[in-house]
């Protein structure tokens, strides 16, 4: 059998030099395959996030190449959830820059390689909560619809990987929590998949599908409906996150001192 990082043991300590390795390498399979396939933004950079987000889609390469093709061609997002991100962005940012009195650097729709991070909360030294030994990143990822959004969140932590990912579900009413430290064997995992499909794309070894493939996007059937659980989950929301927010920090600041 093949070796691969999965079935050959690795030295202990190696893990964030492995996925360094495998993120840069990933990085530049992405970049040329934005090249091959036209896939850029209308300033013509390369939409690497797009490329990552369709290479770990699909198992399937010809559909990756299909998805790929008909990137321009893709239905317009319905204004309703754009409406209702931007809201719920702004808020968070907002209540928390409040909470904090300037003890967090708070930003919103970072850019990254692998895409745009909805809010990066950094903790600062010095700051409300005293972290006397280093800082620590959260990354939260807001999510409006009943979408899950597990792998933007994991293409934000092989770029960040020792942040913790917060994902909020506002209308599940859900906040969940990933700690990139706890995970990275998991990332080092989803970028070897993603590189290896992307390779796989790039040398064209593969055979073409009859999958059908539809890319529709999501109606709302009942918008005034649809509207009124939103605001209602996101002020009933807004508040756990954001205490969520808190912990985590305070649990971080709790862990620095104790290294210390």
């Amino acid at each position: 059998m093949e070796a691969t990082i999965f079935n050959r043991p690795i030295a202990e300590g190696v893990e964030s030099d492995l996925l360094s390795y495998l993120r840069s390498n990933l990085d530049e399979v992405c970049g040329k395959i934005a090249e091959k396939y036209g896939v850029y933004t209308a300033n013509g950079k390369a939409r690497k996030a797009h490329v990552l987000d369709v290479l770990t889609r699909y198992t399937c390469p010809g559909c990756v190449v299909k998805a790929l093709m008909q990137m321009r061609g893709r239905p317009e997002v319905d204004a309703i959830f754009r409406e209702n991100h931007d809201l719920a962005v702004s808020l968070l940012i907002q209540a928390l820059r409040n909470l904090s009195n300037g003890g967090l650097d708070v930003n919103g729709e970072v850019s990254c390689e692998f895409g745009k991070l909805d809010v990066l909360v950094k903790k600062l030294n010095g700051g409300l909560l005293q972290v006397q030994a280093g800082s620590h990143e959260l990354i939260v990822e807001i999510k409006t619809n009943m979408s899950f959004g597990l792998k933007q969140a994991l293409r934000y932590l092989i770029e960040k990987p020792d942040a913790t990912a917060i994902i909020w579900r506002v209308r599940k009413r859900q906040i969940l929590v990933i700690d990139g430290r706890k995970h990275r064997w998991l990332l080092i995992a989803y970028v070897a998949a993603a590189l290896q499909q992307g390779l796989t794309i790039l040398n064209e070894d593969f055979t073409t599908c009859d999958h059908d493939f539809t890319d529709k996007p999501f109606e709302v059937n009942d918008p005034q409906g649809f509207l009124d659980d939103f605001l209602t989950s996101l002020i009933d929301g807004l508040p756990k996150v954001m205490n969520t927010v808190m912990q985590l920090l305070e649990r971080k600041n709790e862990d620095a001192l104790g290294s210390v």
